[in-house]
């Protein structure tokens, strides 16, 4: 309550106080009309006279509570903000924000990267919690290196820039042995040397860990082994005289899934054009790479049709389970599409190897080993 609100009920309830003491005085006993009438008079001035004086304490009094209180609570305040460091002045009272921790500033980051919307990057930084942690891509990785530590040790704890890969490996995805279905996905925890190694697991935490710390682990993971299904699938049938070792399929994949999120949403994503630039260029030069070693023989040949085929398994798959709740029309349309696509190529491959001849192992198992399409 201000203090002219104050000052004001003050004034009325003296007021009334007046009021009430002038008609209940009591009219002297005896003397004449004249002197009643006179000492009415006198009476009223001296009301009068008291309802004035006590409106001016009433006022100075009030005027006083609320400066006091204003004042302490001035002086409060400034000893909080003070004691915090939140403020910079005591005559403006400008709040300065608290530094962010380290955690808050990661949250920040992946929800500026991932989230196309504002609303949907609000309730993520006030919501997420590390609980659980992105624990599929974490424990991919881990493997991966446990399995590159393992075979290196075997070979004499030398680890070299393109290899070595046991070709007799149970890991690795032979074409004469490919009704060992596991062999479709294990061969992605194989790389053929530390260079290898170190891409694949560079993209993978850079572009997976954030996809899993929005999406979770579940759909994160499905969108990985769908591009090392992929992968082994189509070269199987596109290009079945090498061998497979490398996780490129589920990188790619997951590369794919979050390019395809951007595109989707391109007008709401920050630097959206220089993004797709950027992953374009690297996967461009990774395939261009692949092409080249794959019909040369000085290096381990590459089997490109697997970096393509994750990359369109991850086109598919990441339009399937990273899609939002609220859909237009076209983006229901391309989910049909590409869960029809992503099938129809699956099945396809399927059958293939299910009917196709046998391979001949000699052609796999000559005196020298074979080559490892390390991709």
């Amino acid at each position: 309550m201000s203090v002219v609100s104050r000052a004001v009920s003050g004034f009325a309830a003296v007021a009334r106080a007046g009021s009430i003491r002038v008609c209940a005085g009591r009219e002297p006993a005896g003397g004449t009309a004249r002197h009643r009438s006179a000492g009415r008079r006198t009476e009223t001035v001296v009301a009068h006279k008291y309802t004035l004086a006590a409106i001016v304490e009433v006022l100075s009094m009030q005027l006083m509570n609320t400066l006091m209180s204003g004042k302490r609570t001035r002086s409060y305040r400034c000893a909080v903000h003070q004691r915090d460091r939140e403020i910079s002045s005591e005559n403006d009272f400008h709040l300065l924000l608290e530094d962010p921790t380290l955690f808050a500033r990661m949250v920040h980051l992946v929800a500026m990267e991932m989230l196309p919307e504002e609303r949907d990057r609000k309730y993520y930084q006030e919501r997420y919690t590390c609980c659980p942690p992105p624990l599929f891509i974490i424990c991919v990785t881990l493997l991966e290196l446990g399995v590159f530590a393992w075979y290196a040790w075997g070979s004499g704890g030398v680890a070299a820039a393109a290899g070595p890969v046991p070709v007799d490996s149970p890991l690795v995805y032979r074409p004469d042995r490919r009704r060992e279905l596991w062999r479709f996905l294990t061969y992605s925890v194989v790389h053929a040397g530390w260079l290898h190694l170190a891409f694949n697991l560079l993209v993978q935490l850079a572009v997976g860990l954030p996809l899993e710390m929005v999406h979770g682990a579940i759909r994160c993971a499905a969108v990985y082994l769908a591009g090392v299904l992929g992968g082994s699938l189509a070269a199987s049938v596109l290009d079945p005289d090498v061998c497979l070792a490398g996780a490129s399929g589920g990188v790619y994949a997951l590369l794919a899934a979050h390019l395809a999120n951007a595109l989707l949403n391109f007008h709401a994503m920050r630097y959206g054009a220089v993004r797709l630039v950027a992953a374009l260029a690297v996967a461009s030069c990774d395939v261009g790479f692949a092409v080249h070693a794959r019909y040369t023989k000085e290096v381990p040949p590459v089997s490109y049709a697997a970096h393509v085929a994750g990359a369109l398994a991850g086109l598919t798959i990441g339009l399937l389970v990273l899609k939002h709740a609220q859909q237009r029309l076209w983006e229901r349309l391309l989910w049909w599409a590409a869960l029809g696509a992503y099938a129809a190529c699956t099945l396809f491959a399927v059958l293939y190897n299910i009917f196709s001849g046998p391979v001949d192992e000699l052609h796999y198992m000559p005196p020298d080993p074979p080559p490892i399409a390390g991709f």
